[in-house]
């Protein structure tokens, strides 16, 4: 549902199918995006952690200060936290913050780690190249290095048969070099306690070296 603000002085839109407020904005808290006056980046981020819950609070905060897309520092993450400090979201935006990844490349995947997280497992390392010896092998979404356990996000286009026949034969690949490997689906999401206690099953075994 699309949010409204307007100044804090002025009154409240109220109208079907929007979400009114009245915000106290800066100058740089406003920015026009195709005609259209918008709130900035960092100022967006700070009010949706009003209403999102921490794992895709993370995922918006992975995506701003991505390495490979950088739109934000974490340090002007903090900075707006702090801007904020002690209103509604404040708890939300320091666990996104601490809990933000650089590394990241993907929403799910940042949901899934911060879900690991949180059920207080140890946090596996962001979209890791493997090789054996010099030789490329994958690049992978997840990995428990000391564990040898990598955790992929499959989305919808895991689905289409030549990109199925390419993920069996690199999970053949890692398998033979002694990773454990494990799909995460969307599905996994609607039953977080089985998934997490897979992860642990696997976290619990001695690694196996190749």
């Amino acid at each position: 549902m699309p949010v409204i603000g307007v100044p804090h002085d002025h009154v409240r839109i109220r109208r079907s199918g929007v979400i009114g407020r009245r915000l106290i904005v800066e100058v740089n808290d406003v920015v026009e995006v195709d005609g259209i006056r918008c709130t900035s980046l960092l100022r967006t981020w700070a009010e949706l952690a009003e209403t999102l819950p921490v794992p895709h609070l993370t995922a918006v905060s992975d995506f701003l200060i991505a390495r490979r897309m950088t739109l934000a520092t974490r340090g002007q993450l903090e900075q707006t936290h702090r801007r904020f400090l002690g209103g509604r979201g404040s708890k939300a935006r320091r666990l996104a913050i601490d809990l933000a990844n650089e590394g990241s490349e993907s929403p799910r995947e940042s949901e899934l780690r911060v879900l690991l997280v949180m059920a207080g497992l140890p946090e596996p390392e962001c979209n890791v190249e493997i090789y054996d010896g010099p030789r490329f092998v994958a690049r992978v979404d997840l990995l428990y290095r000391d564990k040898r356990t990598v955790l992929e996000y499959d989305g919808d286009h895991h689905r289409d048969p030549q990109q199925w026949s390419r993920d069996q034969r690199r999970r053949a690949e890692l398998e033979s070099l002694g990773y454990r490997y494990t799909s995460v689906t969307a599905r996994d999401f609607d039953d977080p306690s089985a998934l997490l206690a897979r992860v642990r099953r696997f976290l619990a075994r001695p690694a196996n070296h190749a």
